[in-house]
């Protein structure tokens, strides 16, 4: 029952991992599975990969760390972008877990429940249709994503990425659906 839009989760989720040997080839194989439904973001896919095959591993590495790791614009936390460090993104990272838990998805033991590739996971593993998983695209992923985007600097090369990926979650959300944050209490 691996959708299509599923494996797109599945590819944005090491997209935004720690850049890897295997990254060109999940680069590619993103650019290959959005082509048809989603060319714009393909094209902004297409253009991450154009810069990661003129680019070293160690530099790639290098770039993913000072992109998400110290500009906290751009951290890959949903968690923070809406609630920033306080009790409610405690509440929302336990709440987050439990969802986890309950759905039987076992996130990575080195990244917090809340880390952009982590939610993509595990939405790779819910039907696309399901509550829970429109919920966390519409209160939480794009929202975030959206803060992101504005905080990335134009030559950035994972600028496209995101802004990509928003360009997919908007195309599955109707507007008229998207909020402007998710509570605590949204994953109860």
């Amino acid at each position: 029952m691996n959708t299509k839009i599923q494996q797109t989760y599945q590819l944005f989720a090491a997209l935004f991992t720690y850049p890897s040997p295997q990254l060109p080839a999940q680069i590619s194989e993103c650019h290959r599975q959005l082509q048809a439904d989603h060319p714009e973001a393909a094209e902004l896919i297409n253009q991450f990969q154009a810069f990661a095959n003129s680019t070293s591993i160690s530099h790639l590495e290098e770039i993913y760390t000072s992109t998400f790791d110290i500009n906290p614009v751009c951290f890959p936390y949903p968690g923070f972008h809406l609630f920033g460090e306080n009790f409610n993104r405690a509440d929302f990272l336990v709440k987050l877990q439990q969802r986890y838990q309950e759905h039987g998805f076992i996130a990575p033991a080195n990244e917090l429940a809340d880390h952009l590739s982590v939610i993509l996971q595990f939405l790779s593993t819910l039907n696309s249709d399901a509550v829970l998983a429109q919920e966390l695209i519409e209160d939480c992923l794009l929202p975030a994503l959206k803060k992101m985007n504005e905080g990335f600097k134009a030559d950035n090369p994972y600028a496209g990425v995101v802004r990509s990926l928003l360009i997919v979650l908007q195309n599955i959300v109707p507007t008229d659906n998207q909020t402007n944050g998710c509570t605590p209490a949204m994953m109860s």
